[in-house]
């Protein structure tokens, strides 16, 4: 047996004996009828339960967060896609029929004609690295993601999985040692689990993140798109100057 699982064994077990010696001093331990093993396995249950509950919240934020950041940066290429587009007619339009702009174009005209091509390319790009990188993250096959997103009911099953409602019985045939040990071992186990669906789920984060870092498409999109947002933006200077 591995000692993180025997570690978890003499944890939960210290936390069923702590509970039990608490029972004179907890009004509502004492309050109840079934004896102080049952009620302290049920404790034992519901905090499980409560903390897989924790996990699957701050998990589906991260997942959230990580979802709408996506989201954001796919609207803002499907916005800028028709700018490069129009920018470009623009300059066509300028230099072919030689009107009163043509020379604000012209006098960028080898810049943008190097990098046009490639700003589209890289928009592209950087929109199909988001895509992969969302499906990833969506994926209603992952293993881990639907582990923890039913932890909690998992842990709330342990109660009927070990037969807990015989510890509430006074019968001398009662199995109170395998009782007990399932329940321990259950919890033990779905805490372990659960603590490698977490660690498996932030390192697909990490990955995916990893990914758009190292793929740079994005990167190099929003680089050129600055460079392509300047040009412009002296080119309209140009044109209102010889609006005046």
């Amino acid at each position: 047996m591995e000692l993180s699982v025997v570690l978890l064994f003499l944890h939960f077990g210290a936390t069923l004996i702590l509970l039990t010696q608490a029972l004179p001093y907890s009004p509502w331990l004492a309050s109840q009828h079934h004896g102080p093993l049952y009620e302290g396995v049920k404790l034992l249950v519901a905090d499980a339960e409560f903390q897989a509950e924790l996990t699957w919240n701050e998990t589906e934020f991260q997942l959230l967060e990580a979802v709408t950041a996506i989201g954001f940066t796919q609207t803002e290429l499907d916005a800028y896609e028709p700018l490069i587009e129009e920018r470009l007619n623009a300059r066509l339009l300028a230099t072919r029929s030689k009107s009163l702009y043509q020379h604000c174009y012209l006098q960028h005209n080898y810049v943008i004609a190097n990098f046009e091509q490639e700003l589209t390319f890289k928009l592209q790009s950087c929109r199909a690295m988001l895509t992969k990188n969302l499906a990833a993250l969506q994926n209603e096959s992952n293993i881990e993601l639907n582990f923890i997103r039913g932890a909690a009911v998992e842990a709330r099953n342990v109660l009927n999985v070990c037969n807990v409602a015989e510890l509430r019985g006074r019968e001398s045939n009662r199995d109170i040692s395998g009782i007990t040990m399932c329940v321990l071992s259950r919890i033990g186990a779905l805490d372990q689990r659960l603590s490698a669906a977490s660690e498996n789920f932030l390192d697909l984060l990490a990955t995916e993140n990893a990914a758009e870092v190292e793929g740079k498409s994005c990167e190099e999109f929003d680089e050129l798109r600055q460079l392509f947002d300047s040009v412009y933006d002296d080119i309209s200077e140009c044109v209102g100057e010889r609006d005046v």
